[in-house]
């Protein structure tokens, strides 16, 4: 659970991910890119590169709908605040491998996930959960979708490439080092 903790503080990444938004969305919402493609296999090609080349757009839109549909509900946020911090509770506020007193049983990590299980179920089926999933699928797909057929597949410019290249966060795991001399 530590490195869930670390990507979400991760400062470095978030504003990387924000500048591709930046950079990627002066095409995305440019209206000269838009034209109704000649037959089926150019849509496909469309779509299949366009979800590739947009992906972190569409994700955003995703989420978008996601957040608005959960707070506009007041059940919806209340099992989302109710599933969450049940399984915070269990594996991220305690040690994962400390055990629990519910109700006079010692839950340990397994028995912990034996009973969260169920009682997320059971939470995701009384409050809707699932039906405002399929929701936000459906009203993201017809945003998305439409978007993706008549965008017109472009390569990004040689500044906005550049651009992209320069946010590109290097592998700490894996440094990579240009050993050629200088003046060759």
């Amino acid at each position: 659970m530590g490195s869930i903790k670390g990507v979400l503080i991760n400062r470095e990444m978030w504003v990387t991910q924000f500048s591709k938004v930046k950079v990627l969305s002066r095409s995305f919402f440019n209206p000269r890119e838009f034209s109704k493609p000649v037959d089926r296999t150019e849509w496909l090609q469309r779509v299949r590169s366009n979800a590739g080349h947009y992906k972190l757009i569409y994700s955003v839109v995703f989420v978008s709908a996601l957040v608005y549909t959960i707070l506009s509900s007041p059940l919806l946020l209340l099992g989302m605040a109710a599933t969450a911090g049940a399984w915070a509770y269990a594996f991220v506020l305690t040690s994962p491998d400390t055990a629990l007193q519910v109700f006079g049983f010692e839950l340990r990590r397994r028995e912990k996930l034996i009973a969260l299980v169920p009682f997320s179920i059971l939470v995701v089926t009384l409050t809707g959960m699932i039906n405002s999933l399929i929701y936000v699928l459906c009203i993201s797909s017809c945003i998305s979708l439409p978007h993706a057929s008549f965008h017109e597949v472009s390569e990004l410019d040689a500044l906005d490439a550049l651009e992209l290249q320069g946010l590109a966060a290097p592998d700490p795991l894996n440094p990579t080092f240009d050993l050629k001399p200088v003046g060759s």
